[in-house]
């Protein structure tokens, strides 16, 4: 059984003088080593909306999952009691980084034992909810554009690049590299 749901990190707690609890830092830290076993070049943010997908072993009761799925708010849809890491595994993340005014999806990773089971789909469906249309972008390999195709993204041609705002340019030029290209996308309205 997998169950999705947003990271409170130590820096979303409700009040900035609230310390982080233990469960939260204990929360980052796993969240961290993922990354770092999985897309060692990723640097997450304390600053990113990032929503985790966990395998739940059996100790994780229904009604116990239900207190984690409640949100804090709508914008960031934070939510506290997340499993913790000794009840639940990370096998999926995607990151939500706020560039200005504007959405720039990162980081999306599953776990290599857990990929082609369609949990990267699923992510991006309980994503959905928080994400900008016109105003929500993300830099892919060109062997993924057909599944955020399937979530309503559109790629951008390279000649209207330069058309983009220049926040999104700049970061785009940032991780664009001849040996390792990338392909800019950007979510469109459901017909």
């Amino acid at each position: 059984m997998f169950t999705t749901c947003w990271v409170t990190t130590p820096m979303t707690a409700q009040h900035k003088n609230d310390k982080p609890s233990p469960e939260q830092i204990q929360q980052w830290s796993a969240l961290k080593l993922f990354y770092r076993q999985h897309m060692s070049y990723a640097r997450i943010s304390l600053k990113e909306s990032i929503a985790v997908m966990y395998e739940n072993n059996a100790s994780i009761t229904h009604a116990n999952m239900q207190s984690v799925l409640k949100p804090q708010n709508k914008l960031t849809s934070t939510v506290s009691g997340v499993p913790s890491v000794t009840a639940a595994k990370i096998v999926a993340a995607v990151r939500i980084k706020h560039v200005g005014q504007y959405q720039l999806i990162s980081g999306l990773l599953v776990a290599p034992d857990n990929r082609h089971k369609g949990l990267a789909t699923k992510l991006l469906h309980f994503i959905a909810p928080t994400l900008v249309i016109q105003k929500c972008f993300l830099f892919t390999h060109s062997n993924l554009q057909r599944l955020y195709q399937q979530q309503q993204f559109n790629t951008v041609p390279v000649q209207d690049i330069t058309k983009l705002p220049a926040d999104i340019v700049q970061l785009y030029r940032r991780y664009h590299h001849e040996a390792r290209p990338l392909v800019i996308m950007q979510l469109q309205q459901k017909p």
